[in-house]
């Protein structure tokens, strides 16, 4: 079995809550710009920086959120082994 699961830490409440909050919106439709100004007009800022987003942060943060989702599926079972092995029943007399 391959797996990339367990190389997925755990990430803060807050950033996931935001990166959750920008993969909504995205896929409602709307841009990178549009997702900008929606947490600049809520006074949502980095959590670094304290600075207000720009599109680009938006962009990497979504492409590294997507990134992170397709690790949690990305499971395959490479080989599977049967085997059939019989052993003698030892006679009680």
């Amino acid at each position: 079995i391959q797996s990339n699961s367990l190389g997925i830490f755990k990430i803060g409440t807050d950033r996931l809550l935001r990166l959750e909050l920008m993969y909504y919106l995205n896929k409602i439709g709307y841009s990178n710009r549009e997702i900008t100004d929606f947490l600049n007009v809520n006074n949502i800022k980095k959590i670094r920086s304290n600075d207000l987003y720009k599109p680009k942060d938006v962009w990497i943060g979504l492409k590294k959120y997507n990134y992170r989702l397709n690790r949690f599926n990305n499971d395959q079972i490479l080989q599977i082994k049967e085997g059939l092995y019989v052993t003698p029943i030892s006679s009680l007399n």
